[in-house]
């Protein structure tokens, strides 16, 4: 975990070069979030192969990403090679190369949904995010509870698409598993939390403790679960075909019981 956690904090560094000399000027802020960098109190608070490091860009014109480029795709694909480059000549004994999702959220900010960080629970890369209203309790679950009720049409396809799948195959459907597992606990306990923007600032293992707390002990063994097989996963250099199949097992249950138990709020 010691070694992971120094992985993380220099790829944001990495992604700070990277942004700030592909970008320069039309870049209003950048900053980090998520798991990565909450407390990490158990191997489940961060796994290498299903946790992101989590980067928000504002652009300071609402235009794409590579606006006025004669060839976006060559451009994406040198960003990704910089960056990669970057990192290796920072940690040149790296554990492993972390996952990047790098989004730009000036769209998103005019969402009805869009719920802006809190800026005690990010790193700033770049520039100055400002400091936006917060939505009160009760907007934050109803939001929540959409949300989980969106993932029907998923788990009624799931079935459908495992009979079949052995080893490397599992590893797409874990990938669409993964931003989806990781925020269900917590969207089904802000039902009921005193504070559900709070709620969001816990790592795993604290929405553990939570889960456990108020009884939803199934849900608990599935969530850390899809955690623990991830990390044999990755252990084992992707070739425990076991831990494909049980890191998609839990996870599946760990959506189809926060998806039930949903229902109960509406």
């Amino acid at each position: 975990m010691g070694r992971a956690k120094e992985d993380v904090l220099a790829s944001f560094d990495a992604w700070t070069v990277v942004l700030s000399e592909t970008l320069g000027d039309k870049l209003a802020y950048a900053y980090g979030k998520g798991s990565a960098l909450k407390a990490w109190d158990s191997p489940i608070d961060y796994v290498p192969i299903l946790s992101d490091v989590d980067v928000h860009i504002n652009l300071k014109r609402d235009e794409s990403l590579f606006a006025g480029s004669d060839d976006s795709f060559s451009d994406a694909v040198d960003m990704s090679q910089s960056y990669e480059q970057e990192f290796l000549q920072r940690q040149p004994e790296h554990l492993h190369v972390p996952r990047s999702q790098v989004i730009v959220i000036d769209r998103l900010m005019k969402l009805v949904d869009f719920v802006p960080p809190d800026l005690d629970q990010i790193r700033v890369l770049i520039g100055n995010p400002p400091k936006e209203e917060l939505p009160k309790d009760e907007r934050i679950r109803a939001i929540d509870l959409q949300n989980l009720f969106q993932l029907e049409d998923f788990l009624e396809r799931m079935p459908h698409r495992v009979n079949d799948r052995v080893g490397m195959d599992f590893w797409q459907l874990i990938r669409e598993m993964s931003f989806r597992v990781s925020p269900a606990p917590v969207r089904l306990l802000s039902q009921t939390h005193d504070s559900p923007l709070k709620l969001w600032s816990f790592n795993r293992t604290a929405i553990c403790a939570e889960l456990n707390a108020i009884g939803y002990g199934e849900i608990l063994e599935h969530y850390r679960g899809f955690y623990e097989q991830g990390w044999n996963l990755f252990l084992s250099g992707f070739a425990d075909l076991g831990a494909f199949r049980e890191t998609t097992r839990h996870g599946y249950y760990t959506l189809r019981k926060c998806f039930e138990l949903a229902k109960s709020f509406a």
